[in-house]
């Protein structure tokens, strides 16, 4: 004998305030959700440093290519020149690359732009002033005449000094430095340099300190810094604690699914 089918149910309607809260935790969850997948960690900063004994000597130029990459981003000359005045050795930079610079010094009296020799620590960014052209770092010369031996240039004589380099990888800028120790002899008109190290920072615009071998261990007696990348981890931290704030609440609003969700999430 066949029973008749039970009249099917019709759903009790919702009451409009309940309507209006649920409306509002699923746009609160959609929004949690939204900003989840907005925030993003920042790129992973990384330096890589090579460590080196080039010497320039007279008559010889050091290819420095930061990035290992095979392209030449600047070359170190040492200029051995023999015309009547002056006579003696000069030790410069050239930028190998177009958008390649280096930090300028002061010019000297003769008005020929220089290489700063930078201590270490000095951060290394944009804003700074960098010149795009060859550059003198040394010189020793007998100037005839007098006649009289000079020497000069904002690395004569020093000891662990660094350029600080801007160059281009696949068109976006970089910072680095390399490191020198440079000697002047101005009665042998002589100026002998060595390299002894240099890094780059791998994020294209993140400045770095000359010196600097690691994002966050010591490098050269430096530690990294805090800057603004700090701040924005705490400001990530803080949206994501309000997005986890919100999720349960649309949670709750499913019922029973919502709530077992929910609790298998806590419980990770």
């Amino acid at each position: 004998m066949e029973h008749p089918s039970p009249p099917l149910r019709t759903p009790a309607p919702v009451p409009s305030l309940l309507h209006n809260k649920l409306n509002a935790y699923t746009l609160t969850a959609a929004a949690a959700g939204v900003t989840i997948l907005a925030v993003s960690p920042p790129a992973e900063a990384e330096i890589v440093f090579t460590p080196a004994n080039g010497v320039i000597a007279q008559g010889s130029k050091y290819a420095l290519d930061l990035n290992h990459d095979g392209v030449v981003d600047f070359t170190l000359f040492n200029d051995f020149h023999n015309s009547t005045t002056p006579f003696g050795c000069d030790l410069d930079i050239s930028p190998a690359g177009k958008g390649n610079a280096f930090w300028q010094g002061a010019r000297e009296h003769y008005g020929q732009i220089t290489a700063a020799a930078l201590r270490a620590g000095v951060p290394v960014g944009s804003g700074k002033p960098f010149a795009f052209k060859e550059a003198n770092m040394a010189y020793a010369s007998l100037v005839a005449g007098n006649p009289s031996y000079v020497s000069g240039g904002p690395w004569k004589n020093v000891t662990n000094r660094y350029l600080g380099l801007k160059f281009l990888i696949n068109g976006e800028v970089h910072y680095g430095w390399a490191r020198l120790t440079v000697l002047t002899d101005s009665h042998r008109e002589d100026v002998r340099a060595t390299l002894t190290g240099y890094a780059y920072e791998t994020v294209a615009n993140q400045s770095i300190l000359t010196g600097q071998i690691s994002e966050s261990g010591p490098g050269a007696s430096l530690t990294q810094p805090k800057d603004s990348r700090i701040n924005d981890a705490h400001f990530n931290d803080s949206h994501a604690e309000n997005a986890r704030a919100a999720v349960p609440l649309a949670l709750l609003a499913l019922g029973s699914p919502g709530l077992t969700a929910w609790r298998r999430e806590e419980t990770k």
